[in-house]
């Protein structure tokens, strides 16, 4: 530290903060030279005071885990006034194992946010929201660093309710390390919302409307409020949306039957989300809080189905009918989390405690009318009420200890308990009167209980960084039909997940430190309670599904090697070895002709994927992330009994755009193509979505209008075909994905009286302050 006023006595004090949080790194006092403990590949902001010497302020980025910097004392002359700091957040950033996405620029031209997570860049989102990284098995998808144990339909219905704004970030975890669930061999994505920060009174209000062939609206408000060292934050969002499918399959049966059909669905319904957060900051050392989502949610489908069955022998039409399936549905979803977290150090070792309760009911009522024109029979009718619950209690705590001689060691455990009861009461009549359907009746229970513990460690030295880790995991899983036979399932066993990681600077390319990072990993898919569940759902006169309870695990040992330039991800290439692969079939039975979907154990599956990724950095008026991934998959097995050797290639194209011309206008384009993919042995044509927005701020920027064009070239349709045995069919699938719409947000802010002060400057957040 130099100092122009020549006196050697001066002293003053420094205070390190890690970036973005502000949480406080070290304070120290200092008149020469001063050193503190950081952490590589970390942002920091240092302030330094001193009476009658102007402050000094200093962002830093950490790269390695040594760093020097000489700053220089001045005698102060006069007050700066306020001062702007400015700097414009990087969208993609890569942290060791893991991919951050800001999410502002994506929410900023979305509706919810399903609709942020299907702008993600390098996550695909198909129909039935499931998302795929870098894998053809779905990931898994967590909101605040937990999974929310969820059918992808009901999922994406949660996430549809929740207002795009309250989402901070999107953190994708492609080969997460033994801290987090070996259940996870597609990968993670951890939806992290907005809680409550130090700024006063803080908030926004938002509405918007959607228009494609049917209409979106929504509208909520979110509030933050800080009074001393406690944070509160209520959100509530309100949803009347409504969508409709169409779909055409043409199925051929024996070579010389062709089962046509043509179905319309509409699906309007409405949505309440609330949620409601609270943390206190007890102390330095310890704060605990409590977080609280609800939803609910009221819906209906109305389908027409009509099916043509003609002979290929002589071109004749064989036979006629048609189906009318209604459903009227509620469902409620509530979850509460109460945490605390200690804080050892200012280096980063801490304790956290999660205990978490989470509350999902549904019930169902279902009528369908099946009319047989050609030849004429007698109508069949029938209806049924579905009730669900599904109660889930989660005990997660973790350790970080930061050891002398840069040492870094986790450890930690976490219990998971989920109960499942589902029955079904269905009633046919044709013609004779109501009589108990004993098929579709059906009352399943199903326990899951889920224990592990993990530890590992980090060193850098010479260069390297080593992260070697183990998992335990304990499963017990117990299903019971009990009408109308009694079926029982029951897995218990104990297995043992290993995990590397290795990371080193290679050489400078062009400006840009390029690194290495070597991953390999175990990990398990365990049967779900939908694909285990017995009950069949019935879809329409020809098409239902059905759960399979013989279902076994499938493990898979994943190895990758990355590049990353100044820590943005830029190539990666992996295997997937996957064994006692289950996934989604379908089979026919041939004594009824009606198709059903299933889950079975075909065999085993080697994919090999290669993801390249590129574009301008943060810094300019124009920003742009475009990459390509490419998909092999080679299947060896039985599929209906008969082998399976099953070889497809599939490549993913994905881009996002953003230029901000001035500071009031901003333009974004996203999008992603996929060629020649699969889902579920399904071929699928290329599918893809171009979404493009134009942000206007009003009122400093207090008010922002934005204009949405989702889907621009309505590309987002599933044209599919199956060729395996017992299935022979094609068709397309479509939804209505091309809508434009407004959205407008206000945004407010009190800031507290005791930080309406004179200082120049005050410790910036991520992303820029502004005094």
């Amino acid at each position: 530290m130099k100092n122009d006023t020549k006196t050697n006595s001066l002293s003053g004090t420094a205070i390190l903060y890690r970036l973005p949080d502000g949480t406080i790194a070290g304070t120290k006092n200092i008149n020469d030279k001063q050193s503190f403990d950081i952490i590589a590949n970390t942002n920091y902001f240092l302030k330094i005071t001193a009476t009658g010497m102007q402050e000094i302020n200093q962002e830093i980025a950490v790269k390695d885990i040594n760093i020097n910097i000489d700053l220089t004392w001045r005698t102060k002359t006069t007050d700066l006034g306020s001062v702007v700091v400015v700097s414009r957040k990087q969208m993609i950033k890569q942290e060791d194992d893991k991919t951050i996405i800001d999410a502002e620029p994506l929410a900023n031209s979305s509706s919810n946010a399903y609709e942020v997570l299907e702008k993600t860049p390098g996550a695909v989102v198909d129909q039935d929201g499931n998302v795929y990284l870098n894998s053809t098995n779905p990931a898994v998808v967590q909101i605040n660093g937990r999974e929310v144990k969820l059918s992808a339909a009901d999922l994406a219905s949660l996430l549809k309710s929740l207002p795009a704004n309250s989402i901070v970030k999107i953190e994708i975890l492609r080969t997460p390390s033994a801290k987090f669930d070996a259940a996870s061999s597609g990968g993670i994505v951890n939806i992290v919302l907005k809680k409550g920060v130090k700024l006063g009174t803080s908030g926004s209000v938002n509405a918007g409307y959607f228009q494609g062939r049917k209409n979106t609206k929504f509208a909520g408000f979110n509030l933050n409020r800080s009074v001393n060292k406690i944070n509160t934050s209520l959100s509530y969002n309100y949803t009347n949306r409504n969508n409709f499918e169409e779909l055409e399959s043409n199925r051929i049966k024996n070579n010389d039957t062709l089962f046509a059909q043509r179905s319309y669905t509409l699906y309007p319904g409405a949505n309440h989300f609330i949620n409601f957060g609270i943390d206190a900051e007890l102390n330095k050392k310890w704060t605990i809080g409590y977080d609280m989502r609800f939803s609910n949610n009221k819906s209906r489908s109305n389908a027409e189905n009509n099916v043509d069955i003609i002979s290929l022998m002589n071109q004749s039409t064989a036979g006629q009918n048609q189906s009318f399936i209604n459903n009227r549905s509620r469902s409620g979803f509530i979850s509460n989390d109460i945490y605390a977290k200690l804080k050892f150090d200012s280096i980063g070792s801490n304790w956290e405690t999660e205990v978490s309760f989470d509350f999902f009911r549904n019930k169902n009522a279902q009528s369908y009318l099946n009319e047989f024109l050609l030849p004429a029979k007698p109508d069949l009718a029938g209806n049924g009420d579905i009730s669900s619950r599904k109660n889930i209690i989660t005990l997660t705590s973790d350790l970080v200890w930061k050891l002398p001689k840069k040492y870094t060691v986790e450890t930690g455990g976490k219990f998971n308990s989920s109960n499942s009861n589902n029955q079904s009461f269905y009633y046919v009549n044709d013609g004779s009167g109501n009589k108990l359907d004993s098929f579709q009746s059906n009352r399943f229970r199903y326990k899951e209980e889920i224990g592990s513990l993990y530890l590992q460690a980090s060193k850098t030295f010479a260069g390297f960084t080593v992260k070697p880790g183990l998992r335990m995991e304990y499963t017990n899983i117990a299903g019971t039909q009990v009408f109308p036979s009694d079926t029982s399932l029951s897995i218990n066993r104990t297995d043992f997940f290993p995990y590397l990681y290795l990371r080193r600077d290679l050489f400078k390319m062009m400006g840009f430190m390029l690194t290495g990072n070597l991953v390999y990993r175990k990990s398990i898919s365990r049967p779900y309670y939908e694909a285990l569940n017995p009950y069949p759902k019935f879809i329409d006169q020809y098409f239902f599904e059905i759960g399979n309870p013989r279902l076994k695990p499938q493990f898979t040992t994943t190895y990758e090697f990355n590049i990353q330039a100044d820590d943005f991800p830029v190539v990666s290439i992996g295997i997937n070895d996957m064994k006692d692969i289950f996934t989604g079939v379908t089979y026919t039975d041939n004594s009824t002709n009606i198709v059903y979907r299933t889950f079975d154990n075909l065999g085993t599956n080697k994919e090999t994927y290669v993801r390249v990724t590129g574009g301008i950095p943060p810094g300019g008026k124009y920003v742009f992330y475009a990459g390509a991934q490419y998909n092999h998959s080679n299947y060896a097995g039985l599929y209906a009994g008969r082998p399976l050797a099953y070889k497809r290639g599939t490549w993913t194209f994905f881009t996002y755009h953003n230029f901000k011309p001035s500071p009031f206008w901003n333009f974004t384009l996203n999008g992603f193509m996929r060629l020649k993919g699969l889902q579920n042995f399904y071929e699928i044509d290329p599918v893809g979505q171009l979404n493009f927005s134009i942000n206007r701020s009003l009122l400093k920027k207090k008010m922002n209008v934005v204009l949405s064009i989702n889907d621009m070239f309505y590309t987002n349709k599933y044209t599919f075909k199956i060729d395996q045995p017992t299935t022979t069919a094609s068709g397309q699938r479509f939804n209505d994905t091309r809508r434009v719409g407004f959205t407008v947000r206000y945004n407010f802010g009190i800031r507290p009286k005791e930080e309406k002060t004179n200082e120049p400057f005050t410790m910036p957040t991520e992303g820029g302050v502004r005094n």
